[in-house]
């Protein structure tokens, strides 16, 4: 079992340390550990790109961003935790670079006593992974094989490495990363990263199912009439036009693949026998194999794609995604995905699980809602029109929290019917705000703790499922794009989907 409690000395190397990811989530969210007293005081950060940048340039181009939203009195704070932040200008992908920065790493190693243990992160573009893996093998930075010959495994450094996603753009480019980072690391020191898993929400879905008796008994297809699982953005490509229309990009493989199969996962999947790593990340397996993969004949029917046009946002016209930067006049790049699934087995054999995220929506929410099935006879049948079904809707982001919707009678002489709602807030119940995702994440790599992280087999798995579609969409370009207004909630044909069943989307 991994060590939850200390957290060991060690350098985090970071890799395309000059991209928006480091200075706006990951030097953020150490810096928050740091305040917190989560990080061992031995610690150093370097952080390596091809940019040309001192240590202190380095700093003060992190600086602004560690510190927006914050205190003013936490500028000292900053101050100290800067002294052990550090940059190195090189190229990752080129094996002469690798000589300087070993000496460089040994030598932050020595200056804050970090011992030989190195967390290393891949924050760059997503081409350049496999070149950077075979250089830090090459370079002879990971000591892997010596630890099983060690009299106590334990007290030996460790080198492990976290994979930002996109993690390939296919089956095959996922599965070949795979290989590239199983010739260099052992899979337990491979940390697929999903931000998604790091919400407070997300994880609490462990703690609302299998804490609570009242909940895990209908938590099945004898009383579950379907699931949603949305993320939606008010925002478009935000500048990254060029990477949203490249092969990675798109709402189906961007988020869909990724963010929301994994939190279908842990809606879906079975009791695991323990809360440790393997046993979490085993059951989530079972529910990628048993999804239903959709027949050729069906993915029109079964998967949507969209992308928005012009439309207004808050009163500000917005451009069209062909006419953002980087975009191709012609693209057919889907900024709006979602796809109707059914996971094969005894607990949800014929309950579909509907998928969707999209940006330029009407409202920015990430939720999960569980629909309940109407009772099996209607007493009421003067309202019966008016009844609503019983839901669960669990919102991830923003407002954390968890609400259960039910009818209820309005006090009165008439039997008039309306729904309630009983509301779990996160921060009024426990006064604070839940932990930033990538915080947690961070904290738990160090620890060692893989139970939020991807295992290859989740990723490869949840490619399968989607690759049909997008395979069928390469071939049949969509001439209606773009098929939905900025501001709006998606094409129509999304609702046809729901329509079809008799059902609608949650949309607040």
């Amino acid at each position: 079992m991994p060590n939850t409690e200390r957290i060991e000395p060690c350098l985090i190397v970071i890799f395309g340390a000059s991209g928006d990811l480091t200075k706006r989530k990951l030097i953020p969210a150490l810096f928050d550990l740091y305040r917190g007293k989560h990080l061992s005081p031995n610690f150093a950060v370097l952080g390596i790109s091809r940019t040309e940048w001192s240590d202190d340039a380095f700093r003060e181009h992190l600086k602004p961003w560690a510190l927006k939203n914050r205190e003013p009195d936490v500028a000292g704070e900053w101050d100290a935790f800067a002294r052990q932040v550090y940059y190195h200008a090189a190229d990752s992908t080129q094996s002469h670079a690798y000589p300087e920065l070993t000496a460089r790493i040994a030598a932050l190693a020595r200056k804050h006593n970090a011992g030989q243990s190195v967390l290393f992160y891949l924050s760059m573009a997503p081409q350049l992974y496999e070149s950077t893996i075979e250089q830090i093998g090459a370079a002879h930075m990971v000591m892997e094989g010596k630890a099983w010959c060690s009299i106590n495994r334990d007290k030996m450094p460790w080198q492990r490495i976290i994979v930002e996603k996109p993690f390939g753009h296919d089956p095959q480019s996922a599965n070949q990363l795979n290989r590239v980072l199983g010739r260099v690391f052992e899979e337990e020191n491979i940390y697929r990263i999903d931000h998604y898993l790091g919400k407070e929400t997300v994880q609490n879905l462990l703690v609302f199912r299998f804490a609570n008796t009242i909940f895990e008994p209908i938590w099945n297809r004898n009383y579950v009439d379907h699931v949603q699982v949305t993320a939606m953005e008010t925002v478009g490509v935000e500048g990254r036009g060029g990477y949203y229309d490249s092969p990675s990009g798109g709402a189906m493989r961007d988020m869909i693949q990724s963010h929301l199969m994994q939190v279908m996962a842990l809606v879906a999947m079975e009791p695991p026998v323990s809360m440790r790593a393997d046993d979490i990340r085993n059951e989530k397996v079972k529910v990628f194999q048993a999804v239903r993969k959709p027949s050729v004949d069906h993915i029109a029917a079964y998967a949507i794609r969209g992308q928005y046009g012009r439309g207004s946002m808050e009163g500000q016209a917005v451009p069209a995604y062909r006419e953002e930067q980087g975009v191709s006049p012609s693209s057919q790049t889907d900024t709006y995905a979602a796809i109707q699934l059914y996971v094969d087995t005894w607990r949800w054999g014929g309950v579909p699980f509907y998928l969707r995220s999209g940006k330029r929506m009407a409202k920015k929410m990430t939720e999960i809602v569980i629909t309940f099935r109407p009772t099996p006879h209607c007493l009421f049948r003067e309202t019966a029109a008016k009844l609503k079904p019983n839901q669960i809707i669990i919102n991830v982001q923003p407002d954390e929290g968890i609400r259960l919707r039910f009818e209820g009678k309005v006090p009165g002489t008439r039997m008039d019917i309306r729904d309630v709602v009983m509301s779990f807030d996160y921060v009024s119940q426990f006064k604070g705000q839940p932990q930033e995702a990538y915080a947690r994440m961070l904290l738990d790599a160090m620890r060692g703790d893989q139970t939020l992280f991807k295992h290859r087999d989740e990723v490869e798995s949840s490619w399968n499922i989607v690759q049909p579609v997008l395979d069928a969409w390469a071939d049949q370009p969509h001439d209606d794009l773009p098929n939905y207004a900025a501001g709006t909630w998606g094409p129509s044909a999304s609702d046809v989907m729901m329509a079809r069943d008799n059902r609608h989307w949650h949309n607040p």
